[in-house]
């Protein structure tokens, strides 16, 4: 074997001496002179910007209402209790995911249910449908591929319960031509740095077109004051248990010229993935990512499925190995939920205090076999809006640097 095509992880030369990184964050001169605006007003809360960003993306994802919070985490939440959804509560989810998804259903006094997930990674309805008791549905459209939404509905609506979409990784995705986040009774997007847009640190939208489910958020949102619904006269006046869960002006304004920009990031990602599924598609033991006729898949994260047996290498190792050749891969969510340490000692009041008051399933027993499988297979690669051809060329050129030499190793 050539030395030039020996791994770099093994002592041979990388695929690129310039790192080719996981993401990058795209700003321009508008989120840069908006900042600065607004540092010389000193007007950090509650301004222009958090009603136009409410404005627009409610008009973009379309639904009645947009409610800027403090982040997805936050949104999460608050959408649970939006609708009740608290003590004796149970919610089916994904354990496919981070674990805000799930750890937002203990904050709120509910008990997630996990059920397996699609080779896709997305939730199976037909293991939803096998749950007896549920109270309602957190559903992630995973990477942002959107999920089967029709089948998960008709669950729904058999059993009268909300679904809340979890669209922290979907922005501009669409199901059937609807965008995701107008699907659900509710939906949550994240604005953390690395999603698809950004609103410089920490942040949140929830979409709804329920009235009152939205008039509750903007209280629960801000210390249940009454001044949310009635101006100054409500000053001081708290009519629910609320939180401080609101988003600053400068995060609202950085948002608010990342979601002008939503589309074409969308767009410059799609294009990258397609090529990247060019790429790779002939590459013995690597499945790229589908996107079904009826779903537009968002890519936030361009997700491989490996298979070790055919290319020689563990999935870990395997993302070592490109990390030496200069290409920042990840592991992904490389444990399900239902296997970390928290859901299997859950019952433990002293890692999670509910377990005083609630009794929660033997996660620890549980078998997922699809997620489990996807959980050790799955590596993510490098997708952001500015990457251009060649550096997709070089992820490439890593992937079947490694996997021809893992092959010849084993035919050795």
């Amino acid at each position: 074997m050539a030395v030039s095509s020996k791994p770099a992880i093994l002592g041979g030369e990388p695929v690129t001496k310039i790192r080719i990184p996981f993401t990058k964050i795209i700003l321009t001169d508008d989120e840069v002179h908006v900042v600065n605006n607004i540092l010389k007003t000193k007007i950090f809360v509650c301004g222009r910007y958090t009603e136009l960003l409410e404005r627009e993306f409610a008009r973009y994802v379309g639904t009645k209402h947009a409610i800027a919070v403090s982040s997805g985490t936050a949104g999460l939440f608050l959408s649970f209790l939006a609708f009740n959804i608290t003590f004796n509560s149970k919610v089916v989810t994904t354990p496919l995911t981070f674990i805000a998804s799930a750890s937002t259903i203990i904050h709120a006094g509910a008990v997630p249910i996990f059920v397996d997930v699609l080779p896709d990674g997305n939730i199976d309805p037909n293991n939803v449908r096998e749950v007896d008791d549920f109270d309602a549905i957190c559903l992630v459209h995973l990477y942002g591929l959107p999920v089967d939404f029709d089948a998960l509905s008709e669950i729904a609506k058999e059993k009268n319960i909300p679904i809340i979409e979890d669209a922290s990784h979907a922005h501009g995705a669409e199901y059937k031509g609807r965008k995701v986040g107008s699907l659900g009774d509710i939906a949550v997007f994240s604005l953390y740095p690395s999603k698809i847009i950004a609103a410089g640190g920490w942040g949140g939208i929830i979409t709804t077109n329920d009235d009152e489910i939205a008039e509750k958020i903007r209280l629960l949102r801000a210390h249940g004051e009454l001044r949310v619904l009635i101006g100054a006269e409500g000053a001081y006046e708290y009519i629910r248990l609320g939180y401080n869960m609101r988003l600053s002006e400068v995060e609202a304004a950085i948002a608010y010229f990342q979601l002008r920009k939503l589309d074409a990031f969308v767009e410059a990602r799609r294009k990258i993935a397609r090529y990247l599924t060019e790429l790779l598609s002939e590459i013995p033991g690597i499945r790229t990512p589908r996107e079904p006729p009826n779903k537009k898949h968002a890519f936030y994260i361009y997700a491989i499925q490996i298979d070790p047996k055919v290319i020689g290498w563990s999935r870990d190792r395997f993302v070592e190995a490109l990390n030496a050749e200069g290409i920042s891969a990840r592991k992904g969510y490389h444990i399900p939920l239902h296997k970390t340490q928290f859901f299997r000692n859950i019952n433990d009041s002293n890692i999670n205090y509910f377990a005083r008051i609630i009794r929660y399933p033997d996660y620890s027993s549980m078998r997922l076999p699809m997620a489990e499988y996807l959980a050790s297979t799955t590596v993510w690669l490098p997708l952001y809006p500015t990457m251009s051809y060649t550096e997709a060329e070089l992820i490439a050129k890593a992937i079947r640097k490694l996997v021809d030499w893992g092959r010849r190793r084993a035919d050795s």
